[in-house]
């Protein structure tokens, strides 16, 4: 097995990580009996302490010099991070869940667009295939969901669907960004944004532990395995394998609440599922299948 490819296979494992992380969001605000604004708030603040002090371990202490060397580069995708984290919630008060994932899932057709602009690099055939499988999921999962929210909240989901397609352009692109730095000012600048629309000292004990962990797992867990994951592996197929939040979502509900999926639900996650480790199993037969031909 060569390194390009332990490489890819690594970038796969950590997205799909990342993927997982990201999928417990649901859970954490059904426990979390506070408002939207609230949430962002703490779970940025927890999560950037949670990065820095990873940032501090792996520069040994010299945390300031680790995050002055983020460059314009670094500073520009901390900002597309936040503002990122911000859309997506304020997309889910402005529209129905149905719009803001419909909307999210043609990330990878975005990021796909994105990079061959910035980095001229052409997505396979099979990756923008399974994309549109892993999009016909997202559809069938909705299908039973209310559609037509406000204009408002659709056009900002799609802005945060664009925020993600730049954050693993930018990522692949500037290997060289101080990764954790940069993920963790993010998750501090959706604090500092949020923090003006909310009264973040009005929170119970129990919720403010909840919170802690919400900011660990879901976002700097789930930021952290994604930077480094999308570094290794193609833009749109990065954005590809983070579809798998949309049926692992509803899993953690159900585990935890009882709440038993419907066949749509059902239906589109084994869409979903089959779309992404579709794509994987195919990639990984593919050099076994070019060395038979030579």
């Amino acid at each position: 097995m060569g390194g390009s490819d332990n490489q890819r296979y690594l970038g796969w494992t950590l997205v799909a990580l990342s993927a997982v992380a990201w999928s417990t969001a649901g859970y954490f605000t059904r426990l979390i009996e506070e408002d939207v604004w609230t949430i962002l708030f703490w779970r940025g603040v927890f999560g950037g302490l949670a990065l820095a002090l990873m940032v501090a371990v792996q520069s040994r202490g010299k945390v300031i010099k680790a995050y002055s060397g983020l460059g314009g580069m670094g500073l520009l995708l901390a900002l597309v991070s936040g503002l990122g984290m911000i859309a997506f919630l304020s997309s889910l008060r402005l529209t129905t869940v149905a719009d803001v994932y419909v909307i999210y899932a043609t990330v990878p057709f975005i990021t796909a667009g994105v990079a061959w602009l910035i980095l001229r690099e052409r997505t396979s055939l099979i990756i923008l295939a399974a994309s549109a499988l892993a999009l016909a999921g997202v559809v069938v999962t909705l299908s039973g969901a209310r559609y037509g929210g406000s204009l408002l909240g659709q056009f900002i989901a799609f802005l945060m669907t664009l925020t993600m397609a730049l954050m693993t352009v930018i990522l692949r692109w500037k290997r060289d960004i101080p990764v954790m730095p940069a993920l963790g000012l993010s998750a501090w600048v959706a604090a500092f944004i949020s923090f003006w629309f909310c009264h973040p000292f009005d929170v119970s004990s129990s919720d403010l532990a909840l919170l802690a962990l919400f900011g660990l797992t879901q976002s700097a867990l789930g930021l952290m395995l994604f930077g480094m994951g999308s570094r290794l592996i193609p833009a749109a197929e990065a954005t590809l394998i983070t579809a798998l939040d949309v049926p692992l979502a509803p899993l953690w509900v159900w585990l935890a609440f009882g709440e038993v999926p419907s066949s749509y639900t059902l239906a589109g996650g084994t869409i979903v599922l089959a779309a992404v480790f579709g794509h994987i199993a195919i990639e990984m037969r593919r050099p076994q299948l070019e060395n038979l031909r030579n």
